[in-house]
Formats: structure tokens, sequence, C-alpha cells
């Protein structure tokens, strides 16, 4: 089982009541934050050498790329939000070097 193989990896299960924004151990402020604070604890172990400055610009840009992709996943057209599309989007990121 997939969850079994990810254990024996060292990950674990976290549960809403936990880590949610309400819980016990809040890894985020809203359900509207996508990444958890681990990211970025993460991102510092994982590149210590880095300046905090490229550590943010590093997790921010993660950030982007990830509400861009929720975007496209829930509302493909942009019909419903009249959001741009995961395309056009990525395309508006890259050319303003986001």
């Amino acid at each position: 089982m997939l969850l079994d193989q990810l254990r024996a990896f060292g990950y674990s299960i976290e549960r809403e009541e936990d880590i949610g924004p309400d819980g016990h151990r809040p890894e985020r402020e809203s359900h509207a934050e996508v990444v958890l604070r681990r990211f970025e604890e993460a991102v510092a172990r994982l590149n210590p050498g880095l300046p905090p400055e490229a550590r943010q610009d590093a997790i921010r840009r993660v950030v982007q790329a990830v509400r861009a992709s929720r975007l496209d996943v829930h509302d493909p057209q942009g019909l419903i939000s009249g959001a741009l599309g995961i395309a056009d989007a990525q395309a508006f990121l890259k050319e303003r070097d986001l």
C-alpha cells in the first residue's frame, strides 16, 4: 500500500484537527494557504547556504505555481472565477519572471 511505503520513508499522516488553522499545532493561518509552514522549514534545512531572501523568493514562486494550478484544477476554463487558464497564468508569471 502506498501509505505504508511512505511511512517507510519517514512520512506520516497529519490530521486536520492537529495541523489545521484551528488545530493544536496549526501549520497555516487559513485553508486558503496552500503550502504548510513545514515547507518553509524544509527549504531552510535543505538550503542552509542560501540567503533568506533567496529562500523566500523560491517559496513565493512555489506558492504562486500551486495557486495557479489550483485555479486550473477547480475551474479549468476559468468560467466560475473568471480567472485565467493555467497556460495563460504561466505565461503571465513567466513574462514577469515570477
